[in-house]
């Protein structure tokens, strides 16, 4: 079992660089098996064809992601420097990455594709990371939710649907960073402004 997780692990590292230089379309699964070293009948035991791979793939980066936000969180910097940095390590980092290849915006066509079901269970995993930020916050003082009459969930879920404006900027090939923290300074402004004086 470990050996084929192992394997598993090797397929998916060598698919997102074969993916990323070849994009889908053109990319075959002779491509993919001889980029992780092994034969084509050995990468068939592990995955059934490229787009089981490539789901594959997406949910392996959309899960690193959502991890990142964690990460951003548990910093010690002020609340609105560790949000803008969840969101630049998982949303921005992600969509630099993926833009900055001559197959990027293919890449992206193709997620919606075959893999939308995996974006909807990232943007809610990725709300649940950036509520549990909000409510570590907000249990710490820093910023107050109860004077905005939201909850930590719907700050979060109100985060995202910006995020996934600010993309369509992003699919232009448009630098999103000010974006982001422009709209990172007017929420954590907001969440900040009815919290009590010390």
């Amino acid at each position: 079992m470990q050996a084929t997780r192992d394997k598993r692990e090797i397929i998916l590292a060598a698919a997102v660089d074969v993916f990323l230089n070849y994009g889908f379309r053109k990319t075959s699964m002779d491509d993919i098996a001889r980029a992780a070293g092994m034969s084509r009948p050995a990468l068939y035991q592990v995955f059934r064809n490229k787009t089981e791979i490539f789901r594959a793939t997406s949910m392996n980066l959309l899960e690193l992601k959502v991890h990142e936000v964690r990460a951003a969180f548990r910093s010690d910097k002020p609340f609105r420097e560790r949000l803008f940095d969840s969101l630049d390590r998982s949303f921005l980092a992600l969509h630099r990455q993926i833009l900055e290849t001559p197959h990027g915006s293919e890449l992206i066509d193709v997620n919606e594709d075959v893999a939308c079901d995996i974006k909807m269970r990232y943007c809610d995993q990725m709300v649940d990371a950036l509520a549990e930020g909000i409510s570590d916050a907000a249990r710490s003082g820093e910023i107050a939710l109860e004077p905005l009459g939201v909850d930590a969930r719907a700050a979060a879920t109100i985060i995202m649907q910006a995020m996934e404006g600010i993309k369509a900027k992003c699919m232009r090939g448009e630098p999103a960073d000010d974006d982001v923290r422009n709209m990172v300074t007017f929420v954590a402004g907001a969440l900040t402004a009815g919290k009590p004086a010390d």
